[in-house]
């Protein structure tokens, strides 16, 4: 199923316009929505406005009005443009928090959320409120980096699939093939196996299905793409699960890693829940972190008991307080 509905979580005008050249970058089918959701926390409000609004909730107010009018001016238009209807919501709250809680009531099919906030920029790690909202949500969550000066143009995606025999793998096979790329996006299918076993069954010391499970997941993450316009290519390569596709990303330059992630376990885990965040953490590019065992989307999701302050802007009307 292709994605249409789109969670824009943004904190700032420089997020805001990573995530849009993000959106723009990619190719995304009819009936393609999108919400963007910002969280004003009240720290975030300037000294001077608490001090002229009383140090009253008015203060918040109006740092949640300015930057909802900041940005509309900038995303509205531009995704419009794209053919993409956008709702852009501003909130008072916990980010970490309220971003999963957003996605599950709007019944989002992605999110889209930097990989370092403000206060993170300095440190290569993931973010606090990134990783809160890998860890919660219910849905497929990609963290977006900037692309490195020099890299490779994303008219000419490249993707690196990280793959096991789990279901999560499968899904993260199944949503490659699913979603609608641009002509010319290239994907390369990786499964690691461990080194030591590796070289062993290589001279005939040690028998074990390890690298034959591998080869299976590949095949079977290949089947699933044969049927798309997408360059396929792939490789079984040894070593320690999550240096080796942060370490094969980076020689082939890639844009985007897709990985797959649930609670399962067992042998056919190599990509597990602690992996998946660490290549999401470490990576040098943008991560989509695939979910299989997610929530019912059709279940009910009330916004949870927190002080918040809603504001919605539509395109035709402009701002208003949501009901």
């Amino acid at each position: 199923m292709d994605i249409v509905r789109l969670l824009l979580a943004v904190d700032s005008i420089t997020t805001t316009e990573l995530i849009l050249k993000t959106v723009e970058s990619r190719s995304w089918p009819l009936g393609t929505e999108a919400r963007i959701l910002s969280v004003v926390e009240d720290a975030e409000v300037p000294l001077e406005v608490w001090k002229k609004e009383g140090y009253g909730v008015a203060a918040v107010r109006r740092e949640m009005k300015k930057r909802g009018e900041q940005i509309a001016s900038l995303a509205v238009e531009r995704l419009h443009l794209l053919g993409i209807p956008t709702r852009v919501v501003v909130t008072r709250g916990d980010p970490g928090y309220l971003i999963s809680y957003a996605a599950r009531k709007w019944k989002a099919d992605l999110i889209l959320i930097r990989a370092q906030n403000r206060r993170d920029l300095r440190n290569r790690i993931l973010g606090s409120v990134a990783k809160s909202v890998v860890e919660t949500t219910s849905c497929s969550v990609e963290l977006v980096r900037a692309t490195d000066p020099g890299s490779a143009s994303q008219d000419k995606l490249k993707i690196l699939l990280a793959v096991d025999e789990s279901n999560s793998s499968i899904a993260a096979a199944e949503h490659v093939a699913q979603t609608s790329w641009r002509t010319g996006t290239k994907v390369n299918v990786v499964s690691v196996v461990n080194p030591l076993i590796y070289s062993l069954e290589e001279i005939g010391l040690y028998i074990d299905s390890g690298t034959k499970r591998a080869h299976r997941a590949i095949n079977e993450a290949v089947q699933s793409l044969k049927s798309t316009e997408l360059e396929i290519s792939a490789a079984v390569v040894a070593g320690r699960t999550t240096k080796e596709i942060l370490k094969q990303a980076k020689l082939w330059q890639a844009d985007l890693i897709v990985v797959g992630s649930t609670n399962e376990r067992g042998l056919k885990r190599i990509v597990s829940p602690g992996t998946s965040q660490a290549v999401a953490s470490r990576a040098h590019c943008s991560v989509r972190v695939i979910r299989s065992d997610s929530l019912s989307k059709g279940q009910a999701v009330k916004w949870p008991f927190t002080p918040s302050i809603t504001y919605e802007l539509k395109r035709e009307i402009g701002l208003k307080k949501a009901a």
